[in-house]
Protein backbone atom coordinates (compact mmCIF):
# COMPACT_ATOMS: atom_id res chain seq x y z
CA UNK A 1 0.00 0.00 0.00
CA UNK A 2 0.97 3.22 -0.69
CA UNK A 3 2.59 6.10 2.02
CA UNK A 4 -0.44 8.02 2.40
CA UNK A 5 1.68 10.89 3.85
CA UNK A 6 2.13 11.93 0.14
CA UNK A 7 -1.24 11.30 -1.26
CA UNK A 8 -3.86 14.19 -0.69
CA UNK A 9 -5.71 13.80 2.45
CA UNK A 10 -9.43 14.93 3.08
CA UNK A 11 -11.86 14.64 5.71
CA UNK A 12 -15.22 14.12 4.28
CA UNK A 13 -18.66 15.72 5.70
CA UNK A 14 -21.45 14.59 4.30
CA UNK A 15 -25.21 16.36 5.24
CA UNK A 16 -28.21 14.82 5.69
CA UNK A 17 -31.41 15.10 3.62
CA UNK A 18 -33.70 11.74 3.36
CA UNK A 19 -33.84 10.15 -0.09
CA UNK A 20 -31.49 12.80 -1.52
CA UNK A 21 -28.50 11.74 0.08
CA UNK A 22 -28.61 9.12 -2.56
CA UNK A 23 -26.48 12.09 -4.50
CA UNK A 24 -23.83 11.80 -2.51
CA UNK A 25 -23.71 7.58 -3.23
CA UNK A 26 -22.72 8.97 -6.54
CA UNK A 27 -20.12 11.52 -5.14
CA UNK A 28 -18.45 8.61 -2.90
CA UNK A 29 -19.04 6.55 -6.05
CA UNK A 30 -16.41 8.64 -8.02
CA UNK A 31 -14.09 9.98 -4.85
CA UNK A 32 -13.28 6.30 -4.52
CA UNK A 33 -11.77 5.55 -7.99
CA UNK A 34 -9.62 8.19 -6.52
CA UNK A 35 -8.67 6.46 -3.48
CA UNK A 36 -8.40 3.35 -5.74
CA UNK A 37 -5.70 4.60 -7.84
CA UNK A 38 -3.72 6.35 -5.04
CA UNK A 39 -4.49 9.70 -6.13
CA UNK A 40 -7.00 10.57 -2.77
CA UNK A 41 -7.53 9.33 0.76
CA UNK A 42 -10.00 9.72 2.81
CA UNK A 43 -8.47 10.10 7.01
CA UNK A 44 -12.48 10.75 8.58
CA UNK A 45 -15.94 11.01 7.72
CA UNK A 46 -18.36 12.79 9.49
CA UNK A 47 -22.33 12.25 8.76
CA UNK A 48 -26.11 13.23 9.76
CA UNK A 49 -28.77 11.24 8.79
CA UNK A 50 -28.54 9.60 5.12
CA UNK A 51 -24.98 11.09 5.50
CA UNK A 52 -24.30 9.60 8.15
CA UNK A 53 -25.59 5.57 6.42
CA UNK A 54 -23.40 6.85 2.98
CA UNK A 55 -20.88 7.56 5.63
CA UNK A 56 -20.74 4.63 7.99
CA UNK A 57 -21.33 2.07 4.35
CA UNK A 58 -18.04 3.85 2.75
CA UNK A 59 -16.15 3.53 6.29
CA UNK A 60 -16.81 -0.53 6.39
CA UNK A 61 -15.87 -0.81 3.06
CA UNK A 62 -12.71 0.77 3.08
CA UNK A 63 -11.49 -1.76 5.83
CA UNK A 64 -10.98 -3.68 3.23
CA UNK A 65 -11.45 -2.67 -0.10
CA UNK A 66 -12.44 0.10 -2.45
CA UNK A 67 -14.47 -2.38 -4.48
CA UNK A 68 -16.33 -2.96 -0.89
CA UNK A 69 -16.87 0.29 -0.33
CA UNK A 70 -18.56 0.83 -3.62
CA UNK A 71 -20.49 -2.59 -3.09
CA UNK A 72 -21.63 -1.82 0.39
CA UNK A 73 -22.99 1.65 -0.95
CA UNK A 74 -25.06 0.16 -3.69
CA UNK A 75 -26.26 -2.59 -0.91
CA UNK A 76 -27.28 0.39 1.47
CA UNK A 77 -29.59 2.25 -1.30
CA UNK A 78 -31.15 -0.97 -2.97
CA UNK A 79 -32.68 -1.78 0.36
CA UNK A 80 -33.51 1.15 1.24
CA UNK A 81 -35.45 1.24 -1.99
CA UNK A 82 -36.49 -2.14 -1.89
CA UNK A 83 -37.97 -0.91 1.74
CA UNK A 84 -40.16 2.11 0.15
CA UNK A 85 -43.81 1.52 -1.05
CA UNK A 86 -43.01 4.62 -3.41
CA UNK A 87 -43.41 4.27 -7.39
CA UNK A 88 -42.46 6.39 -9.82
CA UNK A 89 -45.86 6.46 -11.46
CA UNK A 90 -46.71 8.47 -7.39
CA UNK A 91 -44.98 11.17 -9.00
CA UNK A 92 -48.40 12.59 -11.11
CA UNK A 93 -48.73 15.04 -12.28
CA UNK A 94 -44.78 15.33 -13.39
CA UNK A 95 -43.81 11.74 -14.17
CA UNK A 96 -44.10 12.34 -17.79
CA UNK A 97 -41.28 14.77 -17.82
CA UNK A 98 -37.57 13.69 -19.41
CA UNK A 99 -36.21 16.32 -17.04
CA UNK A 100 -34.94 16.64 -13.44
CA UNK A 101 -38.52 18.06 -12.49
CA UNK A 102 -40.13 14.82 -12.47
CA UNK A 103 -39.01 13.79 -9.44
CA UNK A 104 -40.43 16.96 -7.90
CA UNK A 105 -43.55 16.52 -6.06
CA UNK A 106 -44.27 19.58 -4.02
CA UNK A 107 -47.73 19.62 -5.38
CA UNK A 108 -48.42 16.10 -5.27
CA UNK A 109 -51.85 15.75 -3.91
CA UNK A 110 -50.76 12.16 -2.04
CA UNK A 111 -47.92 14.03 -0.96
CA UNK A 112 -49.62 17.05 0.34
CA UNK A 113 -51.85 14.82 2.09
CA UNK A 114 -48.87 12.90 3.33
CA UNK A 115 -47.60 16.19 5.21
CA UNK A 116 -51.14 16.82 6.48
CA UNK A 117 -51.28 13.84 8.65
CA UNK A 118 -47.74 14.20 10.08
CA UNK A 119 -48.57 17.33 11.88
CA UNK A 120 -51.81 15.18 13.32
CA UNK A 121 -50.45 11.86 14.04
CA UNK A 122 -47.67 10.53 15.98
CA UNK A 123 -45.46 7.35 16.00
CA UNK A 124 -46.55 7.01 19.42
CA UNK A 125 -49.89 6.57 18.15
CA UNK A 126 -48.98 3.81 15.60
CA UNK A 127 -47.41 0.79 17.52
CA UNK A 128 -47.49 -1.09 14.12
CA UNK A 129 -45.22 0.92 12.64
CA UNK A 130 -41.32 0.04 12.37
CA UNK A 131 -37.92 1.92 11.59
CA UNK A 132 -35.94 -0.06 9.04
CA UNK A 133 -32.74 1.95 9.31
CA UNK A 134 -31.47 -0.67 11.83
CA UNK A 135 -32.37 -3.61 10.08
CA UNK A 136 -30.94 -2.46 6.34
CA UNK A 137 -27.78 -1.25 8.26
CA UNK A 138 -26.97 -4.76 10.28
CA UNK A 139 -27.06 -5.92 6.32
CA UNK A 140 -25.30 -3.50 4.85
CA UNK A 141 -22.47 -3.54 7.84
CA UNK A 142 -22.65 -7.13 9.41
CA UNK A 143 -19.49 -6.75 11.74
CA UNK A 144 -19.53 -2.71 12.88
CA UNK A 145 -16.33 -3.75 14.47
CA UNK A 146 -14.34 -2.77 11.59
CA UNK A 147 -15.78 0.61 11.71
CA UNK A 148 -15.05 0.67 15.39
CA UNK A 149 -11.46 -0.38 15.29
CA UNK A 150 -10.55 0.87 11.60
CA UNK A 151 -7.41 -0.50 10.34
CA UNK A 152 -4.80 2.07 8.25
CA UNK A 153 -7.23 1.94 4.81
CA UNK A 154 -10.91 2.98 6.94
CA UNK A 155 -11.60 6.64 8.17
CA UNK A 156 -12.58 7.25 11.28
CA UNK A 157 -16.48 8.10 11.26
CA UNK A 158 -18.10 10.03 13.60
CA UNK A 159 -22.14 10.64 13.43
CA UNK A 160 -24.10 13.29 14.88
CA UNK A 161 -27.20 13.06 16.78
CA UNK A 162 -29.90 15.65 18.65
CA UNK A 163 -30.81 15.21 22.20
CA UNK A 164 -34.19 15.64 22.86
CA UNK A 165 -34.35 16.20 26.63
CA UNK A 166 -31.37 18.58 26.57
CA UNK A 167 -31.20 20.46 23.04
CA UNK A 168 -27.70 19.11 22.75
CA UNK A 169 -25.38 17.82 20.35
CA UNK A 170 -24.16 13.91 20.37
CA UNK A 171 -21.12 12.60 18.47
CA UNK A 172 -20.88 8.95 18.34
CA UNK A 173 -17.41 8.44 17.28
CA UNK A 174 -15.05 5.22 16.77
CA UNK A 175 -16.28 2.01 19.04
CA UNK A 176 -19.50 3.50 19.73
CA UNK A 177 -20.84 3.38 16.44
CA UNK A 178 -23.76 0.43 15.98
CA UNK A 179 -26.74 0.18 14.17
CA UNK A 180 -28.64 1.79 17.03
CA UNK A 181 -26.86 4.76 16.86
CA UNK A 182 -27.19 5.16 12.73
CA UNK A 183 -30.89 5.19 13.88
CA UNK A 184 -30.83 7.71 16.10
CA UNK A 185 -28.70 9.79 13.33
CA UNK A 186 -31.75 9.66 11.16
CA UNK A 187 -34.45 9.61 13.52
CA UNK A 188 -37.23 11.70 11.97
CA UNK A 189 -39.61 12.58 14.74
CA UNK A 190 -42.89 12.75 12.61
CA UNK A 191 -41.95 9.61 11.60
CA UNK A 192 -40.13 6.98 14.53
CA UNK A 193 -39.67 7.31 18.00
CA UNK A 194 -37.28 8.77 19.42
CA UNK A 195 -34.01 6.18 19.71
CA UNK A 196 -32.92 5.38 23.56
CA UNK A 197 -29.19 5.00 24.25
CA UNK A 198 -27.90 5.10 27.43
CA UNK A 199 -31.06 6.30 28.79
CA UNK A 200 -31.13 9.40 26.50
CA UNK A 201 -33.40 10.07 23.86
CA UNK A 202 -31.84 10.99 20.02
CA UNK A 203 -33.65 12.75 17.02
CA UNK A 204 -31.99 13.05 13.79
CA UNK A 205 -28.88 14.90 14.03
CA UNK A 206 -29.45 17.80 11.62
CA UNK A 207 -31.28 19.26 14.11
CA UNK A 208 -28.01 20.77 16.05
CA UNK A 209 -24.77 19.68 12.87
CA UNK A 210 -25.22 18.53 9.49
CA UNK A 211 -22.99 17.30 9.95
CA UNK A 212 -20.40 17.77 12.92
CA UNK A 213 -16.87 19.26 11.37
CA UNK A 214 -15.19 19.33 14.59
CA UNK A 215 -14.13 15.87 14.76
CA UNK A 216 -12.72 16.66 11.37
CA UNK A 217 -11.00 19.77 12.94
CA UNK A 218 -8.50 17.69 14.97
CA UNK A 219 -7.84 15.24 12.40
CA UNK A 220 -7.11 17.35 8.61
CA UNK A 221 -6.31 19.96 7.28
CA UNK A 222 -9.02 19.70 3.95
CA UNK A 223 -12.00 18.98 4.59
CA UNK A 224 -14.42 18.53 2.05
CA UNK A 225 -18.31 18.95 2.20
CA UNK A 226 -20.95 17.06 0.12
CA UNK A 227 -23.56 19.64 0.82
CA UNK A 228 -27.49 18.47 -0.21
CA UNK A 229 -29.92 21.20 0.94
CA UNK A 230 -29.89 24.52 -1.59
CA UNK A 231 -27.64 26.91 0.22
CA UNK A 232 -28.84 29.22 -2.40
CA UNK A 233 -32.33 29.35 -4.96
CA UNK A 234 -33.37 31.04 -7.53
CA UNK A 235 -36.90 31.06 -7.84
CA UNK A 236 -37.80 33.46 -4.95
CA UNK A 237 -39.51 33.04 -1.91
CA UNK A 238 -42.18 29.81 -2.07
CA UNK A 239 -45.45 30.81 -1.88
CA UNK A 240 -47.33 27.84 -1.23
CA UNK A 241 -47.94 26.08 2.26
CA UNK A 242 -45.91 23.09 1.55
CA UNK A 243 -43.08 24.47 -0.29
CA UNK A 244 -42.85 27.05 2.39
CA UNK A 245 -42.23 24.39 5.16
CA UNK A 246 -39.83 22.51 2.72
CA UNK A 247 -37.60 25.74 2.77
CA UNK A 248 -37.86 26.34 6.80
CA UNK A 249 -36.57 22.99 7.30
CA UNK A 250 -33.91 23.60 4.09
CA UNK A 251 -33.06 27.28 5.97
CA UNK A 252 -32.74 25.47 9.49
CA UNK A 253 -30.60 21.97 8.19
CA UNK A 254 -28.37 24.76 6.50
CA UNK A 255 -27.70 26.59 8.90
CA UNK A 256 -25.93 24.69 11.65
CA UNK A 257 -23.46 24.03 8.55
CA UNK A 258 -22.95 27.69 8.05
CA UNK A 259 -22.46 28.56 11.51
CA UNK A 260 -19.99 25.51 12.34
CA UNK A 261 -18.27 26.46 8.96
CA UNK A 262 -17.90 30.31 10.36
CA UNK A 263 -16.30 29.31 13.08
CA UNK A 264 -13.62 27.10 12.38
CA UNK A 265 -12.24 30.22 9.70
CA UNK A 266 -12.20 32.35 12.63
CA UNK A 267 -9.49 29.36 13.80
CA UNK A 268 -8.03 30.20 10.63
CA UNK A 269 -8.15 33.36 11.16
CA UNK A 270 -6.08 33.02 14.65
CA UNK A 271 -3.87 31.30 12.91
CA UNK A 272 -2.90 33.89 10.74
CA UNK A 273 -2.32 35.75 13.47
CA UNK A 274 -0.17 33.74 15.50
CA UNK A 275 0.28 30.08 16.28
CA UNK A 276 -3.20 28.68 17.87
CA UNK A 277 -2.81 26.37 20.90
CA UNK A 278 -5.55 25.01 22.88
CA UNK A 279 -5.00 22.95 25.61
CA UNK A 280 -1.88 21.91 24.46
CA UNK A 281 -2.67 21.33 21.01
CA UNK A 282 -1.18 23.13 17.94
CA UNK A 283 -4.05 24.21 15.23
CA UNK A 284 -3.17 24.60 11.97
CA UNK A 285 -5.22 26.72 9.09
CA UNK A 286 -8.10 24.45 7.45
CA UNK A 287 -9.02 24.41 3.90
CA UNK A 288 -12.71 23.69 2.79
CA UNK A 289 -13.86 22.42 0.02
CA UNK A 290 -17.65 21.80 -1.02
CA UNK A 291 -19.51 19.64 -3.73
CA UNK A 292 -22.98 20.56 -4.32
CA UNK A 293 -25.79 21.13 -6.79
CA UNK A 294 -27.96 23.42 -5.87
CA UNK A 295 -30.14 23.95 -9.17
CA UNK A 296 -30.46 19.82 -8.79
CA UNK A 297 -32.11 20.08 -5.91
CA UNK A 298 -34.21 23.30 -6.25
CA UNK A 299 -35.94 20.85 -9.32
CA UNK A 300 -36.38 18.10 -7.30
CA UNK A 301 -38.15 20.07 -4.87
CA UNK A 302 -38.07 19.26 -1.17
CA UNK A 303 -40.70 17.07 -0.75
CA UNK A 304 -38.67 14.17 -2.71
CA UNK A 305 -37.11 13.34 0.60
CA UNK A 306 -39.65 11.55 1.63
CA UNK A 307 -40.75 9.43 -1.72
CA UNK A 308 -37.74 7.11 -2.02
CA UNK A 309 -37.28 4.81 -4.95
CA UNK A 310 -34.76 3.07 -6.27
CA UNK A 311 -35.73 4.80 -9.83
CA UNK A 312 -34.84 8.26 -7.56
CA UNK A 313 -32.06 7.15 -6.03
CA UNK A 314 -30.32 6.72 -9.50
CA UNK A 315 -30.51 9.45 -11.22
CA UNK A 316 -29.63 11.14 -7.99
CA UNK A 317 -26.35 9.08 -8.23
CA UNK A 318 -25.42 9.76 -11.27
CA UNK A 319 -26.56 13.38 -10.94
CA UNK A 320 -23.77 12.87 -7.66
CA UNK A 321 -21.20 11.20 -10.03
CA UNK A 322 -21.21 13.58 -12.52
CA UNK A 323 -20.62 16.85 -9.47
CA UNK A 324 -17.44 14.47 -8.34
CA UNK A 325 -16.22 14.34 -11.48
CA UNK A 326 -16.25 17.80 -12.26
CA UNK A 327 -14.80 18.57 -8.55
CA UNK A 328 -12.13 16.05 -9.54
CA UNK A 329 -11.02 17.60 -12.38
CA UNK A 330 -10.99 21.14 -11.60
CA UNK A 331 -10.40 21.03 -7.87
CA UNK A 332 -8.42 17.92 -6.59
CA UNK A 333 -5.40 18.84 -7.59
CA UNK A 334 -5.82 21.82 -4.91
CA UNK A 335 -6.71 19.56 -1.69
CA UNK A 336 -3.47 20.18 0.34
CA UNK A 337 -2.14 23.67 -0.85
CA UNK A 338 -5.48 25.96 -0.97
CA UNK A 339 -9.45 26.47 -0.31
CA UNK A 340 -11.76 25.95 -3.34
CA UNK A 341 -14.78 27.34 -1.73
CA UNK A 342 -14.65 30.73 -0.36
CA UNK A 343 -15.44 30.94 3.25
CA UNK A 344 -15.56 34.93 2.89
CA UNK A 345 -17.77 35.59 0.31
CA UNK A 346 -19.85 32.40 0.56
CA UNK A 347 -19.95 31.69 4.45
CA UNK A 348 -18.38 34.97 6.42
CA UNK A 349 -20.92 37.42 4.38
CA UNK A 350 -23.91 35.01 5.22
CA UNK A 351 -23.70 35.65 9.12
CA UNK A 352 -22.52 39.41 8.57
CA UNK A 353 -26.27 40.96 8.26
CA UNK A 354 -25.39 44.18 6.48
CA UNK A 355 -26.95 45.27 2.73
CA UNK A 356 -23.40 45.07 1.32
CA UNK A 357 -23.07 41.65 2.40
CA UNK A 358 -26.01 39.97 1.09
CA UNK A 359 -25.05 41.73 -2.30
CA UNK A 360 -21.29 40.16 -1.94
CA UNK A 361 -22.81 36.70 -0.95
CA UNK A 362 -25.03 36.96 -4.36
CA UNK A 363 -22.51 37.91 -6.76
CA UNK A 364 -20.53 35.28 -5.24
CA UNK A 365 -23.02 32.42 -5.99
CA UNK A 366 -23.73 33.90 -9.05
CA UNK A 367 -19.80 33.52 -9.79
CA UNK A 368 -20.13 30.14 -8.53
CA UNK A 369 -23.21 28.98 -10.47
CA UNK A 370 -21.79 29.92 -13.53
CA UNK A 371 -17.96 28.71 -13.36
CA UNK A 372 -19.39 25.45 -11.79
CA UNK A 373 -20.40 22.40 -13.70
CA UNK A 374 -23.33 20.14 -11.94
CA UNK A 375 -24.76 23.34 -10.09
Amino acid sequence: MANTESIPTVGLALQGGGAHTAFTWGVLDRLLDEVANGKLFIRAISGTSGGALNGAACAYGLNESVPEAKRALERLWRLVGASSYWHPFYNWPTEWLNSPYRWNVDLNPFVIAQGMLQQISSPYAMPWSSNPIGPIMEKVIPDFGLINRPNKRGPELYIAATNVDLTALRIFGPAEITAKALMASTCLPTLFKAIEIDGEYYWDGGYMANPALNPLVDRVDDILSVLIDPLVVKHGPPTLPRQIVNRINELSFGASWVTEVRQIELINQLCAENTLVHNGKTYTPKRFHVIRAEHLMEEIGAASKDTPCIELFLALRKAGWAAADAWVQESLPSVGKTSTFNLDALVKNRLEGTPSAIGSVREAEDKSRSTSPGR
